[in-house]
Order: C-alpha cells, then sequence, then structure tokens
C-alpha cells in the first residue's frame, strides 16, 4: 500500500489479552516500518494497563500475513504509576516491588 509521496505503508493488528479476554484487530492500522507498529502497541498497552487490569494486559502486534510480532506489557513505568494512584487511598499500602540497582543497594 502506498501513502503519501511513495512512501510504503504496511497494516498491522493489535490484539488485546487480559486474564480470559480477548479483543481481536480485525481492521489494523498503517504504519511505514515494525518500529513505528511496535511503539504504537507499546502506546496501547500502557493507556490501557492505567485502567485495565494491569497484570495480566497483553498486546499482540501481527502483521498483515497474520505472523505474530510481538507480545508487548504495559511499561513499568505505569505500574508505578497506578500503584501510586492507589497508594492514594489506602496510605501506606504498595504491593508492587521497587527494583533497586545493586550498586544502590550498598549505601547505606
Amino acid at each position: 500500500m502506498r501513502m503519501g509521496r511513495g512512501n510504503i505503508v504496511q497494516v498491522y493488528f493489535f490484539d488485546l489479552y487480559w486474564g480470559d479476554e480477548r479483543f481481536v484487530d480485525e481492521d489494523g492500522i498503517s504504519h511505514f516500518d515494525v518500529g513505528s507498529a511496535l511503539y504504537y502497541g507499546q502506546r496501547i498497552a500502557d493507556r490501557i494497563g492505567r485502567d485495565a487490569d494491569y497484570g495480566s494486559l497483553k498486546v499482540h502486534v501481527r502483521s498483515a500475513n497474520g505472523e505474530l510480532l510481538a507480545m508487548i506489557a504495559p511499561s513499568d513505568g505505569r505500574g508505578r504509576e497506578q500503584d501510586a494512584l492507589i497508594g492514594r487511598r489506602r496510605l501506606g499500602v504498595f504491593h508492587r516491588p521497587v527494583d533497586v540497582h545493586p550498586a544502590l543497594s550498598a549505601i547505606s
């Protein structure tokens, strides 16, 4: 498919999986390359990960021929953002462990 000034684009599909639920993207969205499609998949995961069951959400990115290119989970930053919002309602409760770099853990 051509778009604009001779740029070739491909259609990619973004299926959503969380828990026992599944939404299959039947329309797809045009992107110039795989990198752009994967970035878009991460944006979808991060946006939905704010509101949905964060722990189980996965975005499956497929090519036009049905090949699975990636399974993307919400970024860790979104989980911490969600925990911060939840923590506002319940003082002192954070369920997600904080990763500490080994060099920093030696500092007392």
